[in-house]
């Protein structure tokens, strides 16, 4: 049984990127939308954005007006996951965010505050939102998102994914950019809108980290890989998205052939005797009008007022 590293070799990460943003370096050509204005390069841009958590990975590729671009869709992806940084006490750009759920006209939000170790929770009146098992010493909570775009956050992931690819691969793959400056996904086929992701029981990133694998091979027995996936990893989250089929293999896309979706083996970080199941999580991000999600997450604790263990 073949498995992913039989499919994927590691093409470039955020570990091994040496080039840090400098203001005063000259003909900076903006990777995203060809931005030549030395004028409009003054904006620290960030490979890993920030809300995944504080980090000083930067390039010298992003205009500031690219750069205030996708800040409007990190705000998507900060509401997509927002929760999860509250709960988990992340450090962002902006400090460790305060949650608060969607609400309806005149009622209240549930909010979770982090300080410190600890997690305030104020449910209000939205008693559906949680499941108290004292028994157990067992708490189930509902967070109820507010609106996000999907399509932004497929943009936010799409970008790390592009940074991390080599100028000539840019060249080869103009519609890369064609689609994350694209209002609206691009339906033709040979993208991917599905992201994956996994939640570890037993280890936290301190900072986020992306990795870029290639496939060895993009066509086996008339089985297509395709080739880039790219590996978000973020607290105790492991995001994986694979990039659209590149223009270097239109000869060999057939609508005929097979395709493989390697799914990157993100419970091997864990302590494997650690782990009851496995749930890898499935999100459609072809959607650009605003949704909202319910998050159901499975809290076990010592002590009522600190919760010292989360079980997803």
């Amino acid at each position: 049984m073949k498995n992913f590293l039989d499919y994927y070799e590691l093409y470039s990460s955020t570990e091994n990127a040496v080039e840090k943003f400098d203001k005063n370096l000259l003909n900076k050509i903006c990777r995203f939308c060809n931005q030549t204005d030395q004028s409009k390069f003054n904006s620290i841009p960030h490979i890993i954005p920030e809300l995944f958590g504080k980090n000083k990975v930067t390039s010298n590729f992003e205009c500031d007006d690219c750069n205030k671009k996708f800040q409007k869709y990190e705000n998507d992806a900060a509401t997509m996951i927002q929760h999860y940084l509250s709960l988990l006490g992340l450090k962002t750009k902006k400090g460790i965010p305060t949650f608060q759920s969607r609400k309806k006209k005149d009622s209240f939000s549930t909010i979770l505050k982090a300080e410190g170790n600890q997690r305030y929770f104020n449910f209000n009146t939205n008693l559906n939102d949680f499941e108290y098992h004292e028994a157990r010493n067992k708490l189930t909570v509902r967070f109820r998102t507010r609106k996000f775009s999907p399509y932004s956050v497929y943009k936010v992931l799409f970008k790390v994914g592009i940074s991390l690819l080599k100028e000539n691969d840019i060249l080869e793959n103009k519609h890369y950019l064609e689609l994350i400056n694209s209002e609206n996904p691009i339906l033709n086929g040979i993208q991917f809108f599905t992201a994956y992701r996994y939640m570890l029981k037993t280890v936290f990133f301190k900072e986020p980290k992306a990795f870029l694998y290639k496939a060895k091979n993009v066509l086996i027995n008339k089985t297509e890989i395709p080739e880039y996936t790219l590996v978000i990893q973020f607290a105790n989250i492991v995001i994986q998205l694979f990039l659209p089929i590149s223009k270097n293999n239109d000869d060999i896309h057939n609508k005929e052939n097979g395709l493989v979706l390697e799914l990157f083996p993100s419970f091997l970080y864990d302590d494997i005797n650690q782990i009851a199941k496995i749930e890898i999580f499935q999100m459609n991000l072809a959607e650009p009008t605003k949704v909202s999600i319910t998050d159901e997450i499975v809290m076990y604790y010592d002590k009522k007022e600190r919760v010292d263990k989360f079980e997803y």
